[in-house]
């Protein structure tokens, strides 16, 4: 009777195991294959006999597997566990391959530089700053000890909101929009600094204050020289004839009454009409 009893158990445990994979999605029972893979950094410093961490940040589609397989290139100058845990063994530079064991075409390449000296610490120059909108500013980010190599003081800019504000390689700040953002220096070896940038509108004034581009230039104060808005008609005289002088378009002058053996004589009226258009 109680080996009986034992089959109907067994059997009836089978049978509630068979329909639980029956009703979970293929999907789900296997992880998705990655088609994206995110890595923590492009470059690993490690000081010498120190450990540094190489891990995958993130995967495309979502509930893909994170799983991967390490390979250095060189096992002399630097090793790793199957954790991502980088460890210096010799003063160099090598490589280490990243590859999703679920898609085996998805690989990363990431150097490697095991260094005697390492950055410490990182200090910005400003911990929170204020901009207005369209404003630009420069935050500097200062690696000790001093000895590190120059080299192993780079690092990367980034923002945690750029369209409220954004950064240049070289730490310039951009005021986008109205709002708060977070700028990152980051060294090499994951060492990092950061400037809260609070972004406000301009104020109505300073708004106003812009220069309007299509208002027409106005003649410098203290120069003593305007021009009227309308040019007054002249009449010169000539001996034996009366001659005329008008003003037309553009501050030419249109003379009549002058005969052509007298071309000089307009040629000078011109002139001297021009000179009065002019300090008028």
């Amino acid at each position: 009777m109680k080996s009986f009893m034992k089959r109907m158990l067994g059997i009836v445990v089978a049978f509630a195991v068979l329909a639980g994979e029956m009703l979970v999605p293929s999907e789900v029972q296997a992880a998705k294959k990655p088609t994206i893979m995110v890595l923590n950094t492009k470059v690993v410093l490690v000081k010498l006999k120190g450990k540094q961490s190489l891990i995958v940040e993130a995967v495309a589609p979502k509930g893909a597997s994170k799983a991967v397989k390490y390979e250095v290139a060189n096992r002399r100058i630097a090793g790793i566990t199957s954790k991502g845990i980088v460890k210096g063994k010799r003063i160099g530079i090598t490589t280490i391959r990243v590859t999703s064991r679920k898609n085996k075409k998805l690989r990363k390449l990431v150097k490697v530089i095991v260094a005697k000296n390492v950055p410490k610490k990182v200090k910005m120059s400003a911990a929170s700053i204020k901009m207005k909108k369209g404003q630009k500013k420069t935050l500097k980010a200062t690696v000790t000890p001093a000895k590190v190599l120059k080299a192993h003081k780079k690092g990367h800019w980034y923002s945690s909101d750029p369209e409220t504000a954004s950064v240049t390689a070289k730490g310039v700040v951009s005021a986008k929009a109205a709002g708060e953002a977070v700028i990152t220096f980051e060294t090499m070896n994951g060492i990092k600094a950061t400037c809260k940038v609070q972004v406000e509108e301009k104020s109505a004034v300073e708004a106003s204050s812009a220069p309007d581009v299509h208002q027409a230039p106005q003649p410098a104060s203290g120069s003593g020289v305007s021009k009227p808005s309308t040019t007054p008609a002249v009449t010169i005289s000539a001996t034996g004839a009366g001659v005329t002088a008008e003003p037309v378009s553009g501050g030419a002058v249109e003379v009549y009454g002058i005969r052509k053996e007298d071309s000089r004589y307009a040629s000078g009226v011109r002139r001297l009409f021009r000179w009065m258009h002019y300090m008028w």
